[in-house]
């Protein structure tokens, strides 16, 4: 039986049903990336890649008269060059105003951030011995990194915090940050967390710009080694378009949950789960379950809990439109199915979580049993909430400590075990008509 979202907030799809197949494809389809259409910049991508050029164009040109420029078109008309530094003093008197149980929650998210990054941080590699040969990696970190985060539509120190005390932990040298100066780029919690961090180059700047202007630098944003961070089609598509240039993290764009549940999953958390990534607006959220009275309990109880919430359009508009709730008789058809999706926050409330963790091989992040929401790890957790969307977690990961950080070889030998392979190399060498190769090694061993 299908329900649609006239009748219910969510359509409940029955993975057997053939009708459904096609509709979940669609979902899928949706989600996920055309690597042709983005590659070619054409279909979907046109337009926006189109756009993005003009605006790298134009900043490349023009530097922080185009920063101030597309500040004003998009988020204030006010807007002057005088602004595009924020001040150590404008954070310190931001961090006063800010109540004392945000800024304590704020010390918290970055304490325990730095915790975790700290508890990954790559340790040395003991040496790998031949007769003669030692070999290794060392960890290093970058000069200096970009980090972006939106700030249209919410606030997001949390995604601040995510960003950089990994890169903190890691040890760049320069951090610099650029967020847009809409109302909420301006808030006093943002600008807080800026002044914790003790952060030293923060910049008004939104949307492709301001990925142009940490890469190629300005009069007044320096030009960075990488640039990570969220942010919408035309951040990500400036990002992939100086990719090389300049490093970049994934795909990390619009916001998504997928749980993955049998008969003991509870109704409440899973809505309320599916509730919190719809409110993103944009946002998808998707129920695999075994269970068809979990099913209908989870749809009642989206339109219950709701009911009464600020964004309650946008939820709905996500819900209808780029959500589902799938059901199967097969928790490994379920589990096949999710790493399809790939997605970006995976909540597993099942009896048997090793089996399915086993299986489960694509996720941004994983959230196990009822009281693991995925909001612990917006906030407080410790591991980074900017992850791979759009299914690119089948080959990309989250941020971390790992992402500000580059890993070289380290050879040493001695005569003895350059002799040993010296034969193979010249062989190898010659092969390839290199005899220079060969030569540089034939020197080494009269």
């Amino acid at each position: 039986m299908r329900f649609y979202a006239d009748v219910m907030p969510i359509s409940i799809l029955q993975l057997s049903d053939p009708a459904d197949r096609e509709r979940i494809e669609s979902l899928l389809a949706q989600l996920r990336l055309a690597s042709i259409d983005l590659a070619l910049e054409r279909g979907p991508f046109a337009a926006q890649a189109a756009a993005v050029k003009v605006i790298l164009n134009d900043v490349a040109v023009r530097g922080d008269d185009a920063i101030v420029e597309s500040a004003r078109r998009f988020d204030d008309p006010n807007f002057s060059s005088e602004q595009l530094r924020v001040t150590p003093k404008e954070m310190k008197a931001a961090a006063d105003r800010v109540p004392a149980n945000q800024l304590d929650a704020l010390r918290r998210s970055i304490a325990q951030v730095r915790e975790y990054q700290t508890h990954i941080l790559p340790k040395p590699v003991e040496l790998l011995r031949r007769n003669g040969v030692e070999l290794g990696m060392r960890f290093t970190p970058l000069d200096s990194a970009g980090l972006y985060f939106p700030g249209g539509k919410a606030a997001y120190p949390s995604s601040l915090i995510m960003l950089a005390v990994p890169a903190q932990v890691a040890g760049v040298d320069q951090i610099v940050v650029c967020t847009p100066p809409s109302r909420y780029g301006r808030s006093n919690l943002v600008l807080a967390a800026c002044h914790e961090l003790k952060l030293q180059h923060v910049f008004r700047a939104g949307g492709a710009a301001a990925i142009a202007a940490m890469a190629f630098g300005t009069k007044t944003i320096p030009a960075v080694d990488k640039i990570v961070g969220p942010g919408n089609l035309y951040v990500q598509l400036a990002k992939r378009l100086l990719s090389g240039g300049v490093g970049v993290d994934g795909f990390l764009g619009p916001s998504e949950v997928l749980v993955l549940a049998d008969e003991a999953g509870e109704a409440r958390f899973i809505a309320a789960d599916l509730i919190a990534q719809a409110e993103h607006d944009p946002g998808s959220c998707f129920l695999l379950t075994t269970s068809q009275k979990l099913a209908r309990n989870v749809s009642a109880e989206l339109g219950r809990q709701m009911a009464t919430l600020e964004r309650r359009a946008a939820i709905e508009k996500a819900l209808n439109s780029s959500s589902a709730i799938v059901v199967s008789d097969s928790m490994e058809e379920l589990v096949n199915l999710a790493n399809r999706f790939a997605a970006e926050h995976v909540n597993v409330q099942a009896r048997d979580e090793k089996a399915i963790m086993a299986k489960l091989v694509h996720a941004g992040a994983v959230f196990l049993g009822p009281y693991s929401p995925v909001a612990a790890g917006d906030y407080v957790a410790g591991p980074s909430h900017c992850l791979p969307t759009n299914t690119t977690a089948r080959f990309s990961s989250g941020i971390s400590v790992y992402e500000f950080l580059k890993r070289g070889s380290v050879v040493r030998y001695d005569a003895n075990g350059l002799a040993a392979d010296a034969d193979a190399i010249i062989a190898m060498a010659k092969a390839e008509h290199l005899d220079g190769h060969a030569a540089s090694v034939e020197i080494r061993s009269r």
